[in-house]
């Protein structure tokens, strides 16, 4: 669905401008700008602006709940300080703990973090923002200190045009068997910055704590000889969103065969030796069996390479890829909208934060 522009006397919803995409977005109609009306961008008033936002808040959370993605653009907003303020108008109850979060992160304000210190040449495929728990948040922010200066965009997804866009005998094994996340833990800190401990992960100096927080999670926990941690967790990987009825194709892949493919869709940002060498270094990872997370069929069976590559295909086609400007807010339905982010080549600081969580299941 696409979504409508609206003008009121105070803020204009658009569709973005082909020169605000990237030359790589497939869906050029999923996501839209809100910006304030040039009167009100006049004032260059902040307080004015929140009074603004909390009176159109039924138009803007009612946006978010069909569309799941919404950019604000153009607003007043010099720090992650400010998009806190500006977020509380909607009533967002922030949540920022992130236990048991995958993204190697870093806070840095009362409720952001880093969205991710993941190696730049990465590309971080799509996912729903913790999908490998039982305990989601509902909703995902990413503010922008600092636009990237080549790539580095944060690619948005329409879950249920994605899930769609499977054939009908894949769609039906996700529903049926759901996916298990395999995950490790180191117990001591290692140069491969994705390789969390069980202690930051879980912000535990305990097996105790752990234990509790596995049992909330229905996660499945084994203590390593080495003193690391295996959890698996099972997880719908499919949710009905609850405002739509629509089916939304929410997981995340990680194995053998995800991240190279992920390349290949993009191979004309990457010379030749970079991209093989980084295909070569995740097939390896993959051969070890502590690797840092393995997504599989519920069942606990692998996931084939066809497979893996039909769903991806999937989700790059219901993608928009977005340039990001200073002061960007970026609001996303965490059913209804998944998101990433591509390889960065120079600076780029993008913060996250979450809302209240729900249970998947």
């Amino acid at each position: 669905m696409s979504p409508k522009p609206v003008k009121s006397a105070e803020f204009n919803i658009r569709l973005l401008g082909s020169d605000e995409l990237s030359l790589d977005s497939a869906n050029d109609h999923f996501l839209a700008a809100m910006e304030p009306a040039k009167e009100l961008q006049a004032e260059s008033n902040f307080e004015l602006i929140k009074v603004s936002f909390a009176d159109n808040k039924n138009q803007i959370l009612g946006h978010l709940a069909q569309q799941g993605v919404l950019l604000l653009r153009d607003f007043p907003l010099e720090n992650t300080r400010m998009a806190e303020e500006l977020l509380k108008e909607l009533d967002i109850k922030f949540d920022n703990e992130y236990l048991a979060g995958a993204s190697p992160r870093s806070k840095i304000s009362e409720n952001f973090f880093t969205s991710t210190e993941a190696p730049d040449p990465l590309i971080i495929s799509f996912h729903t923002e913790m999908c490998y728990l039982r305990q989601r948040p509902e909703k995902v922010f990413f503010y922008c200190q600092q636009a990237p200066q080549r790539y580095g965009e944060t690619p948005v997804f329409d879950c249920a045009a994605a899930f769609s866009g499977l054939s009908e005998e894949l769609q039906t094994k996700i529903e049926r068997l759901g996916m298990m996340y395999q995950r490790y833990f180191g117990a001591k800190k290692v140069r491969d910055n994705v390789y969390k401990t069980w202690m930051d992960a879980f912000n535990a100096s305990s097996r105790e704590e752990v234990a509790k927080a596995c049992a909330i999670q229905r996660m499945t926990f084994e203590w390593q000889k080495d003193g690391g941690l295996l959890t698996r967790s099972k997880t719908p990987g499919v949710m009905t969103h609850p405002t739509t009825g629509d089916k939304c194709l929410n997981m995340t892949l990680y194995n053998s065969h995800a991240a190279p493919y992920d390349m290949v869709h993009f191979r004309k940002r990457y010379k030749l030796f970079q991209r093989f060498a980084l295909s070569r270094l995740v097939k390896y990872h993959y051969t070890k069996e502590r690797v840092f997370m393995r997504t599989l069929w519920g069942d606990g069976t692998e996931i084939s390479k066809d497979e893996t590559q039909q769903i991806i295909d999937a989700a790059w086609r219901s993608a928009t890829l977005f340039k990001w400007q200073e002061g960007d807010l970026l609001l996303i339905d965490n059913i209804r909208c998944g998101h990433g982010r591509l390889n960065v080549e120079g600076t780029r600081s993008i913060s996250a934060a979450m809302s209240e969580s729900y249970k998947a299941v």
